[in-house]
């Protein structure tokens, strides 16, 4: 029997490994890495239609691409918050393309060891800490140090995720980090790749995911993560992830920590099965 897909998150970063819906289209919240663990991939500009075809594929945050997975199997990495996952891979891409007016980056070094990896997580089933400390020392390497972020906005966005159920303001969240509330919004654009509100409903899938883990159904899961209703949840979900969220509720195994503010019955790993919506 073909195994379930699975995900690793820590709140943090986190990877996916199976299959994805073989054509979807999504906006991209943080900035991922997309491995095939099989055939080549493809992604495209759905305005101008221009198509890269490749393995591996390195997307900013904040593009608009469709993708076709082919049907194989892949490694989807979200990177972390700030940017600095993904200004250590850059380095390790061989080559940038720009597909109409968004950049993706293609050809990673070292595709081996991603994919070798990739598999272990998806036919061995590691503990969630074991997964995370080989990504942060895949990605703390010493070859790829970098600039640590700004403090303020590293405050900011654990505002954001310690409020994820409540929608507090720019404005207040200017004056907890000490900037005005146009500083922050450009600044913490131009930190994370996205703006404040695309961060939070980003966020709240995967608190929603959390909250699923306790064996709450679907819809109050998502209401809890703070989305206003299923509506709401759904079309975020399609959009920034590409998929119908039933779909993955029934085929991926899920190990998640650091999601939820107070939950002492949090459990790292759970598989979806048969959850009501």
């Amino acid at each position: 029997m073909t195994k379930k897909a699975t995900i690793y998150a820590t709140g943090e970063r986190g990877v996916y490994v199976g299959r994805l819906e073989r054509r979807f289209r999504r906006t991209s919240a943080s900035a991922t890495l997309l491995v095939s663990l099989e055939d080549e991939l493809e992604v495209c500009d759905p305005v101008d239609g221009a198509r890269l075809v490749g393995l591996s594929f390195l997307v900013p945050p904040g593009s608009q691409l469709e993708f076709d997975t082919h049907g194989a199997n892949v490694a989807l990495f979200f990177l972390d918050d700030f940017g600095t996952d993904l200004e250590r891979l850059q380095r390790r891409m061989h080559a940038l393309a720009h597909l109409g007016q968004q950049p993706v980056f293609h050809g990673i070094a070292g595709k081996e060891d991603v994919v070798a990896f990739a598999n272990m997580l998806r036919f061995q089933r590691p503990s969630l800490g074991t997964a995370s400390q080989i990504v942060e020392e895949w990605l703390s390497h010493p070859s790829r140090v970098v600039q640590p972020p700004d403090p303020r906005i590293v405050k900011a966005v654990q505002l954001l995720k310690g409020n994820y159920e409540r929608n507090v303001s720019v404005a207040w969240i200017a004056r907890e980090v000490g900037l005005s509330a146009p500083h922050l919004t450009q600044l913490f654009k131009k930190t994370t790749g996205c703006s404040m509100r695309r961060f939070r409903l980003w966020h709240r899938i995967f608190v929603t995911a959390a909250n699923l883990t306790q064996s709450v159904p679907l819809t109050e899961a998502a209401l809890a993560a703070g989305f206003s209703d299923y509506s709401q949840f759904s079309r975020t979900y399609r959009e920034l992830v590409g998929a119908s969220p039933a779909q993955a509720r029934d085929n991926t195994e899920l190990n998640l920590s650091g999601y939820l503010n107070a939950c002492p019955y949090e459990t790292p790993s759970v598989a979806f099965r048969g959850v009501a919506k």
